[in-house]
């Protein structure tokens, strides 16, 4: 082999040294996402990842059914757990989860929407124990079209329920964002909804109306201030929650109060034309 060749040849050999790496083991599991290694580890049957699947969206169901209040993500992944407790739970819920929204909306034509739950505001020594992370929750929308919704989804007997939740959260938001327990009971007598109605015609019992606002997560009740009500006690106001913004938001929230001062001026010209005439 002369110079020329044993050149070529080291070159050779140091490009392969430099490209080509010793061959390991391989390893099925390590080119899938983390989820996707969390299930075939474990060997989850498709029948027994069905079932967690269905015992999720029966949980959340009935959930909703019962009072209307977000399903915590903790909650469902505690489910998950009891119903298989030899699995890994590393996104074992998060996995589940996504297939219940799926079928939610391929079998119900409802979106199993995921929120972020608002932290009450902390004050004084409770402000160093405030949660940094906040928990996630779900809701149940219908994703059929306005006409469609009206015709076969919505209940008369809802509508009394819908239109004092769009008021409470319509004197939040001119309230400027807070509205005290007082001011709103006084806003609401003049609505004739009394703080001491335990039988209203619409509502039942008022104080549990506005707790059932509170806990399917339209308003929360948050301290205004310490001490500041005139027996010395600490004074108490409602903020808009996440589901509000959500299902409203704020525009939504505007556009209702101006359709009703608008409301309102049409009348009022109407009694001045009437009184005119």
């Amino acid at each position: 082999m002369n110079r020329t060749e044993r050149a070529l040849s080291f070159r050779f050999v140091s490009f392969l040294r430099g490209r080509l790496r010793p061959l390991r083991p391989s390893n099925p599991l390590s080119d899938r996402p983390p989820v996707a290694r969390c299930i075939a580890s474990h060997r989850i049957a498709s029948q027994e990842k069905d079932k967690l699947v269905a015992e999720v969206m029966r949980y959340v169901l009935f959930s909703q059914h019962k009072d209307g209040a977000p399903v915590q993500r903790s909650k469902i992944s505690e489910l998950i757990t009891t119903l298989s407790p030899t699995l890994k739970r590393v996104n074992l819920a998060g996995y589940v989860i996504a297939q219940a929204q799926v079928k939610f909306v391929k079998v119900f034509g409802m979106e199993m929407k995921e929120l972020s739950r608002m932290a009450h505001k902390k004050t004084g020594k409770d402000r160093t124990n405030a949660p940094t992370d906040p928990g996630k929750e779900y809701i149940l929308k219908s994703t059929l079209p306005a006409a469609a919704r009206k015709r076969w989804v919505d209940r008369a007997e809802d509508n009394a329920a819908k239109a004092f939740c769009i008021t409470v959260c319509a004197l939040v938001s001119i309230s400027g964002g807070m509205i005290e327990e007082d001011a709103l009971w006084k806003h609401l007598a003049s609505l004739g909804v009394h703080q001491d109605d335990e039988d209203h015609p619409k509502l039942g019992n008022a104080k549990a109306a506005i707790a059932r606002l509170c806990k399917q997560r339209y308003i929360m009740r948050e301290k205004a201030s310490a001490g500041g009500g005139e027996d010395g006690r600490d004074r108490y106001g409602y903020v808009l929650a996440e589901r509000a913004l959500d299902e409203l938001g704020q525009d939504g929230v505007d556009a209702f109060v101006q359709g009703i001062m608008k409301g309102a001026g049409d009348d009022e010209g109407e009694q001045e034309t009437g009184a005119a005439a």
